[in-house]
């Protein structure tokens, strides 16, 4: 019994060392990105279900939400079209001034296309198939970190996922009701 205790202990203070190990790391990652400038080319193109498209509100909102998909992992598991959608007719409808854009270095641009057309999702998405935001930005490796509320200027507000975490979500919307 007192082994079993024992065992018990161990893995309860390694899950503690872990969280808290998390939770610096995160910290110390929120710490570098906060007001970091997101760099973009001059020249956008910009593709919604595959087809290029203008997108003047990027030029002119007063917030943006970048969400960077990479190639690792199911790009339907990553993406999570369907809420993004969700989130930008929240948003619309508190009138806030938001423009919402991906940027996507995936395997398959097209299986990305057709997510889009089946969660009809209009989300505007910037194509990196050489990689070469990723290594200007150096985007962080940890998934949930990959995504950023930026200012007019392109300098990050926050970051982290609001449509995996509610109360970055809440984040999200106090700070562009400001």
């Amino acid at each position: 019994m007192n082994t079993i205790r024992l065992l018990s202990t161990c893995a309860l203070l390694l899950l503690l060392t872990a969280c808290h190990s998390k939770k610096r790391e995160i910290t110390a990652l929120v710490k570098a990105w906060q007001d970091k400038e997101i760099i973009l080319p001059d020249t956008l193109s910009f593709k919604v279900q595959g087809r290029d498209t203008v997108y003047p509100d990027f030029f002119t909102a007063r917030y943006k939400i970048l969400n960077y998909i990479d190639t690792s992992g199911c790009t339907s598991c990553r993406t999570r079209l369907y809420e993004w959608t969700l989130l930008q007719k929240q948003t619309d409808s508190l009138q806030l001034d938001v423009a919402y854009f991906f940027i996507a270095w995936v395997k398959e641009y097209e299986e990305l296309e057709i997510l889009q057309q089946i969660n009809r999702c209009k989300i505007p998405c910037l194509y990196d198939s050489t990689g070469h935001l990723s290594r200007l930005n150096q985007f962080p490796n940890n998934p949930r970190m990959q995504t950023f509320l930026l200012d007019s200027l392109n300098r990050v507000r926050l970051i982290g996922n609001p449509v995996e975490n509610s109360r970055i979500r809440e984040l999200y919307l106090q700070e562009m009701q400001k």
